[in-house]
C-alpha cells in the first residue's frame, strides 16, 4: 500500500526498487538522494537541466547494490538542492520538501528529500551525501539521527561528486540502532562502544549562537560523560569555528567544484537558482586565484587538520550543528544567507579534517526547543559515535537536557 506523500520529498520520475537479497536490512525502506547511479536512470543532481544533459547510468552504485543485497528496498528517489550546493533545502526541483517536525520551516539541505521522507515516516533510512553539512544540517533540522562518516569510509563510486576531497555518503534515520546496521552494510563491522575518557565541549562558541543551543551542547556533554563514565573537559575551539575557517573551507570547496563541473556550469549557469549561481560565480573567480594563494589555502587546510586533532585529543567533542532552528519557509534572502554561513562554520571541523560526526536529536527542556547536537570523534571511530548515540537515545528517543 502506498503511503501519503505529505513531505513532497520525491523527484518527479521517482520509482521504487525491490530488494535483491536478504539480510540485516530485510523489510527496511530507503529514501535515496537522487545523485546515485542506478542502471538505466539519469539522476537529477537537483535540477531538471542536469537530467536533460546527461545520459542514463550504465551501472548501479555499490552503495545502492549493498543496500538491496542486504534486504532493503528503495522507497523512492529523493529531492535534493541544486548540485548539492546548499544547506537550506529550498532550491531543488518543484516544491521544497516539507519538514514534519517544523512545518513552517525548511528541512535543511542538500539531502532535503531524504530527510523529509524519513522524518515523515515514508522511509526508514535516508541515504544522502555530506560535503559541508548536507546530512548533518537536515538531521538537526528534522529531528533525526544523521552520520557523516570518516571521509572515504563508504564507497562513493557512482555518486555524482560536488567536491571530492570533502564529499561523503551519509545516513539518516529515526533510530540509531538502524543507523548502525545500515553503516555496517555500507562499510563493514565496527568495534565496540567507547568507555571512559574525556568529553570535550567548547568553552567559547561564535557570537550568534542561541543560548538554548549552547545549553543543549553542554547538557549533551554532561549526559554523554555519564553514560561513558568519563569527564567533561572545556576546550577553546574559537580557532576552529569562526568565519575565517568557514571562508577557507568555502574557497577550497569552490575550486574543487569548478574543477569538477566547469564545462557544464559554463553552459548551464543561467538555469540555476540565484543564490546557487552566485556561489558558482565565486567558484569561477576563485579557480583563477594565483597559484601562491591556492598553495597557501592548501597549507592552511593541513595545518587546521593537525591543530584540530591535537586540540580534540582522544575525546568525543560535542558541537552545535546550527545556531538555532532551521530557517522559516518565508525567510528573506538575507536570513537564508546568514543561516547558511553560520551552519557552514559549525560543520567545518568534520568537513575539513575528515573525522566522523553524528547528529542526535535533543530537547532543550527549559525552552521546549528541539535541536540537533553533533558528536565528533577521531578518524575511523564511527562505531564509537553510533554506540554513544544508542546509549544517549535508546530506541530512538530524544535526549532531554
Amino acid at each position: 500500500m502506498s503511503l501519503p506523500d505529505d513531505a513532497r520529498c520525491w523527484v518527479a520520475d521517482s520509482f521504487p526498487i525491490a530488494a535483491t537479497g536478504s539480510g540485516v536490512l530485510d523489510g527496511t525502506t530507503v529514501a535515496l538522494k537522487d545523485l546515485f547511479s542506478i542502471a538505466g536512470h539519469v539522476p537529477s543532481f537537483g535540477h531538471p537541466r542536469w537530467r536533460e544533459t546527461h545520459p542514463a547510468a550504465t551501472e548501479t552504485a555499490p552503495v545502492v547494490a549493498r543496500l538491496l543485497d542486504a534486504g532493503a528496498s528503495i522507497r523512492g528517489l529523493a529531492k535534493m538542492d541544486q548540485l548539492a550546493y546548499s544547506l537550506v533545502g529550498n532550491v531543488g526541483e518543484g516544491e521544497a520538501p516539507r519538514n514534519t517536525l517544523h512545518p513552517d520551516r525548511f528541512t535543511g539541505g542538500s539531502s532535503s528529500g531524504s530527510a523529509a521522507a524519513v522524518a515523515a515516516g515514508l522511509a526508514d533510512v535516508g541515504i544522502g551525501t555530506d560535503t559541508a553539512g548536507s546530512v548533518r544540517v537536515p538531521a538537526a533540522s528534522c529531528g533525526l539521527f544523521g552520520l557523516r562518516p570518516t571521509h572515504g569510509l563508504v564507497d562513493s563510486t557512482g555518486v555524482v561528486p560536488l567536491a571530492r576531497s570533502f564529499d561523503v555518503v551519509g545516513v539518516l534515520t529515526r533510530d540509531p540502532a538502524l543507523l548502525g546496521k545500515t553503516m555496517e552494510v555500507l562499510a563493514g563491522p565496527f568495534g565496540g562502544p567507547r568507555t571512559g575518557g574525556e568529553v570535550g565541549v567548547p568553552a567559547d562558541l561564535p557570537a550568534g549562537t542561541a543560548p538554548e543551543v549552547a545549553e543543549a551542547v553542554r547538557g549533551t556533554a554532561r549526559a554523554l560523560a555519564r553514560v561513558l563514565g568519563g569527564t567533561v573537559v572545556e576546550r577553546s575551539l574559537a580557532a576552529f569555528v569562526n568565519m575565517e575557517v568557514a571562508d577557507l573551507f568555502a574557497r577550497l570547496q569552490s575550486r574543487e567544484i569548478w574543477a569538477e563541473h566547469a564545462g557544464w556550469l559554463t553552459e548551464n549557469e543561467g538555469f540555476l537558482a540565484g543564490d546557487v549561481r552566485t556561489r558558482v560565480e565565486r567558484a569561477r573567480a576563485l579557480s583563477s586565484s594565483p597559484e601562491a594563494e591556492k598553495a597557501a589555502d592548501a597549507r592552511a587546510r593541513e595545518r587546521y587538520r593537525t591543530e584540530f586533532t591535537e586540540a580534540a585529543g582522544d575525546s568525543v567533542t560535542v558541537m552545535p550543528v546550527m545556531s538555532g532552528p532551521p530557517p522559516r519557509r518565508d525567510a528573506t534572502a538575507g536570513e537564508l544567507t546568514l543561516f547558511r554561513s553560520g551552519a557552514f562554520g559549525y560543520n567545518a571541523p568534520s568537513s575539513l579534517t575528515g573525522v566522523p560526526e553524528i547528529v542526535i536529536p535533543v530537547l532543550h527542556t527549559a525552552s521546549r526547543t528541539r535541536l540537533g547536537v553533533g558528536l565528533l570523534g577521531g578518524h575511523h571511530r564511527d562505531g564509537e559515535l553510533i554506540e554513544a548515540a544508542r546509549a544517549l537515545c535508546p530506541g530512538g528517543r530524544v535526549l532531554e537536557v
